[in-house]
């Protein structure tokens, strides 16, 4: 954010027994001093749980909640090695947004948070970002369609790895990947964990049918007693493979084998 930690230590010191907001807004501010900005915003997925905190630290703040296909999500994080290289591990942390999310909407916070979906923001980005300033209160501007040639200035280089695509525009083809991309193998152990939260938020499965109910079971309980072992002892061959190469080589009286 471009703040001298000096200055920083010492301007807070002078707070007169700040609170956690206190600290956390001068940042902030700071930032909208700079920016000619009013308000600010902080993206942060695991903000997800404790959104009554926020909410009690912050009387005034609102919430906005980007909902992606469960299976899209999976594939991606599968794809970066999230939580390794099983799928049923990578659909956590989905799975986990998705029960707060469904709990927060039944509480006397439901009117403070806006469902926004990841497939609308792309397919008809305006209209979205409209109903998003509808929801927060501002004035829809232009130019908050127009970000890309800012992104290198307002970015860090130490995270410009892990925002590429914010140069990008949104791409019709990033919405539901999983139906080009995905066996339909992966599609079956994704719906087995996460099928009943993809019908609760408007996504069509693809193994809808009751029937298949038993073998998700089945899926779920291999998934949790039998691949960790499996996975241990991929672990351990592996291991004792890669000792063994770098055993030496045995060679012949003159230093290569079967050569006089």
């Amino acid at each position: 954010m471009n703040l001298d930690a000096c200055t920083f230590r010492r301007n807070i010191a002078e707070l007169n027994k700040p609170f956690l907001r206190d600290v956390v807004e001068f940042v902030y501010r700071k930032h909208l001093e700079r920016e000619n900005k009013l308000r600010w915003g902080d993206k942060t997925p695991g903000y997800i749980k404790i959104i009554p905190q926020l909410a009690n630290m912050f009387s005034d703040s609102q919430f906005i909640h980007l909902l992606r296909d469960g299976r899209d999500v999976t594939r991606s994080f599968q794809a970066l090695r999230w939580h390794g290289p099983w799928l049923h591990d990578n659909a956590r942390d989905w799975i986990e947004a998705m029960k707060y999310n469904t709990r927060w909407k039944c509480s006397p916070l439901a009117t403070r948070i806006f469902q926004l979906r990841y497939e609308d923001l792309v397919l008809d980005t305006e209209k979205t970002v409209r109903n998003v300033c509808s929801f927060l209160g501002e004035q829809f501007e232009p130019q908050m369609l127009s970000w890309q040639e800012i992104v290198g200035r307002l970015v860090p280089p130490r995270e410009a790895h892990i925002h590429g695509k914010l140069t990008h525009r949104p791409n019709p083809a990033d919405v539901h990947r999983w139906k080009r991309e995905m066996t339909a193998h992966k599609i079956f152990v994704c719906e087995a964990f996460m099928g009943r939260h993809l019908e609760r938020f408007g996504y069509e499965r693809r193994f809808k049918n009751i029937l298949w109910e038993p073998m998700f079971r089945l899926t779920r309980w291999y998934c949790h007693a039998v691949l960790p072992i499996v996975s241990l002892n991929a672990k351990v061959f592996r291991f004792f493979r890669n000792g063994l190469s770098r055993q030496p080589k045995h060679n012949g009286p003159f230093g290569v084998r079967g050569q006089p």
